[in-house]
């Protein structure tokens, strides 16, 4: 990966050192018997609770609900789906989730804080799995790669979906999009040449794509701060470390795109990271041994990696929890379903 100084947060610790205790991982529990396909996806309900989705061996998708300590019963959900799902709070108490349907139309559930709705389709012509982030209280924008290499969008406004649009770019990969929380939704994607474009969604309109370069494969992950706006994007290089920029909330401007930097270490596929307190990350990932790492960015420096174990396999996805932790599920041996809670 190409640059490596990343601006306000030192990304230099070496994937497999343990530091000193900093806080405490659950062990990585069953979450689930149903068999599960790639990476799932998850988002935050309220406080304590976290809801999941998955892709099974049957092309469905599954849904779980965890609160408090403990998994409720997955429920697999009706309709057949081509892609991993995407999920992103809706507005407090709600929690929407997407995937691409067979013939490139996109497949939504919402979940009430109860029970998910039944699956309803929107039309579209999508080439990947869909992303879907929240823009404001009870609006949610998804994005898809399309046919041409450019982004498929619709946003949804708590009862209706726009028609699918499509904005030109040259994407080798499916974006990944996260809020800013703070009326705006970045998306990242790789382009051709493995480097990294990313956009902003705000006041109606795309401000553009920035190239902020780098040599990145797979796919991209990006996480809000909590904090200005600010928003981190994260990607794995082809010599499989995890790399890292950090967008300042400023201008939208590649100025406001520091060097990309690396944490080190290798690793089976990117990171997933989100906020658990405004202006903090938890990230995890899957490392080369197969066991779930974590690690914290506290505002001014990350703590290090600490290994929580287990036998997983795909990237986590990992979603606030409550009290300052959050919980990470990733799909594991026997494709089934394992998670911790922590740090």
């Amino acid at each position: 990966m190409k640059r490596s100084i990343l601006t306000l947060v030192c990304l230099c610790v070496s994937l497999l050192s343990v530091p000193a205790a900093w806080g405490s991982w659950s062990a990585m529990t069953a979450a689930s018997t149903v068999t599960a396909v790639g990476t799932p996806s998850c988002a935050a309900v309220s406080a304590g609770v976290v809801a999941c989705a998955a892709l099974t061996s049957k092309a469905t998708i599954t849904v779980g609900v965890h609160s408090g300590s403990a998994w409720g019963t997955w429920k697999t959900l009706v309709g057949a789906v081509s892609s991993t799902p995407s999920c992103s709070s809706l507005m407090a108490g709600q929690v929407l989730c997407a995937a691409t349907a067979t013939a490139g139309n996109m497949l939504y559930t919402i979940y009430d804080g109860s029970s998910w709705s039944v699956p309803a389709k929107v039309t579209g012509v999508l080439f990947s799995a869909p992303s879907c982030a929240n823009l404001t209280p009870g609006e949610v924008l998804c994005a898809a790669r399309n046919s041409t290499g450019g982004l498929a969008w619709s946003l949804f406004n708590g009862t209706t979906w726009t028609a699918f649009a499509n904005l030109a770019t040259t994407a080798v990969s499916a974006p990944n999009c996260s809020t800013d929380n703070n009326a705006g939704v970045i998306c990242s994607v790789f382009t051709t040449g493995s480097a990294t474009l990313v956009n902003r969604f705000t006041g109606g309109k795309w401000l553009g794509f920035l190239n902020i370069g780098g040599l990145a494969g797979g796919e991209p992950d990006c996480a809000s701060l909590n904090s200005g706006g600010k928003v981190a994007c994260f990607a794995k290089a082809y010599n499989s470390g995890i790399y890292g920029s950090l967008f300042s909330g400023g201008a939208w401007a590649s100025g406001s795109w520091p060097a990309y930097g690396g944490l080190s270490g290798s690793v089976n596929d990117n990171a997933s990271c989100t906020s658990q307190t405004a202006g903090e990350l938890v990230c995890g990932v899957t490392a080369i041994d197969s066991a779930f790492y974590g690690n914290v960015f506290n505002g001014s420096g990350w703590l290090g990696w600490t290994k929580v174990g287990g036998k997983v396999y795909s990237t986590p996805a990992c979603a606030p929890n409550g009290g300052g932790q959050v919980l990470c599920l990733a799909t594991g041996i026997n494709n089934k379903l394992f998670s911790t809670v922590g740090p």
